[in-house]
């Protein structure tokens, strides 16, 4: 057989690819998120010692499970992200008191912004303006 015992143990650089192509519920998530994919299949295509045709087949099927996974993880949370902004955002839900739902122009508006405008027109520089002075 065209393979070392080494590459394929369980702590070997394609020990968890061998493991997804042949038990993949055995891998836990951490583990999934931990194999670089593009470096295993580097060595895969590339590999320090000869492999056979058919180890090689078992391990590319090792990193399509595990992509699989990868891909599964990334829809799952982006759905659970999409529920939470839609809950955050659903029309008709205001957390305003009652009666109270629309703000007064105070509130929004900058009472001293003639003063601003007016230090600007004038000259005076950034580092002044935003009180930013050296001391």
């Amino acid at each position: 057989m065209f393979y070392s015992q080494i590459i394929l143990a369980k702590k070997g650089p394609l020990g968890k690819i061998w493991l997804a192509a042949h038990w993949d519920k055995k891998l836990t998530k951490v583990q999934i998120f931990q194999t670089d994919i593009s470096r295993s299949v580097d060595s895969i295509v590339n590999p320090s010692v000869p492999l056979a045709l058919r180890v090689s087949g078992h391990l590319l099927l090792g990193v399509v499970r595990i992509y699989s996974r990868k891909v599964k993880y990334l829809m799952n949370d982006c759905t659970e992200a999409l529920v939470k902004i839609k809950l955050a955002f659903r029309p008709g839900v205001v957390d305003l008191p009652e009666g109270e739902d629309e703000a007064s122009a105070n509130a929004i508006n900058v009472a001293n912004f003639n003063e601003f405008d007016m230090q600007v027109r004038a000259g005076g520089s950034w580092a002044g303006l935003l009180g930013l002075h050296r001391g």
